[in-house]
């Protein structure tokens, strides 16, 4: 009886989410590198539920994985220009358009996600996003979380130096770049899709990347090491056009930032928690997970900061977040 009562709400949920889509007055298409299988695309599709239901079926929300609409960069490009388009993307491509806000994406910028969250909490971040609004960038949150990130690779590195001359894949943005530098890699620039072949193929020696997406890609297929630096907590953001923002109402508007934060936050704290489990997941197929002196690469890593112009920032940041 349990059970056909649990296949009956869940059959009158899906017929309701069906029926108020078929009204919808705004459209927005989430553009995401995260592949169906992926935490984050649950916790986006959450959010995506959320607002069709508290809209009334006027604002629809639909997720496209896997890059399936294109790169980040044209995809943000397309959301400046009004276009119904989100992307889940990061600081370091936001850094761009708002070049502080880059180092959420340094290296050991903060230590976890709680520590974030503080500095989303600040009157410099709120800066960064209204500044963004000047820009055309609307932010719809910040609190999709995706883990540390590693290095990871085929063989075994311990140390800064350990790192030289070992071609990394980054995502290309300068925080990224700059960091991976200072802590002794080579940085180069391809897109997460091409990860996969270009290790396999010899292109690259290694990469940098969150065991959620290490798993999902299956990277333990052709990489055997994990170097657990955990150098950058990787947040992602949603945003869209603020063109395509201001044609909301007011409470859709409420809406759409509320559901996007809350679920980020909701789907942020399983992620966290499920690290041990995916690590597990790689030493199972054949990775081995080598714990290193972390404190070398954030002594590494302080160059970085140098190099951007970033030391004084990120001292200011940390005592008005109290972390």
């Amino acid at each position: 009886m349990k059970k056909f009562l649990v296949a009956a709400m869940a059959l009158v949920l899906s017929v309701a989410l069906c029926s108020v889509a078929m009204a919808a007055k705004f459209e927005l298409k989430v553009s995401t590198t995260q592949t169906e299988t992926s935490m984050i695309y649950a916790g986006l599709k959450a959010a995506a539920d959320e607002i069709l239901l508290k809209t009334g079926g006027d604002v629809k929300v639909s997720i496209y994985p896997s890059s399936q609409l294109g790169g980040e960069e044209d995809m943000i490009d397309q959301a400046i220009a009004g276009i119904g388009i989100a992307v889940l993307t990061d600081a370091g491509r936001l850094s761009n358009y708002v070049r502080d806000i880059g180092i959420f994406n340094m290296a050991y910028f903060v230590d976890n996600y709680d520590d974030g969250l503080k500095v989303m909490a600040t009157d410099t971040f709120k800066k960064w996003t209204d500044e963004l609004v000047g820009q055309g960038i609307r932010i719809l949150c910040f609190t999709y979380y995706d883990g540390a990130r590693s290095f990871m690779q085929n063989k075994e590195i311990k140390t800064p130096a350990e790192l030289k001359g070992v071609v990394t894949r980054t995502p290309g943005a300068a925080p990224y770049n700059a960091s991976i530098k200072a802590m002794g890699a080579t940085p180069y620039n391809i897109a997460w899709s091409e990860v996969y072949n270009a290790i396999q193929t010899k292109m690259i020696d290694a990469c940098e990347v969150q065991y959620t997406s290490a798993v999902s890609s299956h990277l333990y297929e052709v990489c055997k090491f994990v170097s657990k630096t955990e150098h950058i907590n990787l947040f992602n953001t949603v945003i869209c056009g603020e063109a395509w923002f201001k044609k909301l109402p007011d409470d859709y508007k409420k809406i759409v930032l509320d559901s996007f934060y809350n679920n980020g936050v909701a789907n942020g704290r399983p992620i966290v928690a499920a690290q041990a489990a995916m690590e597990k997941t790689l030493v199972d197929n054949g990775m081995t997970i080598t714990k290193v002196d972390k404190d070398l690469f954030k002594n590494a890593a302080k160059a970085a900061y140098e190099e951007l112009g970033w030391t004084a920032l990120r001292e200011a940041i940390y005592k008005e977040a109290g972390i």
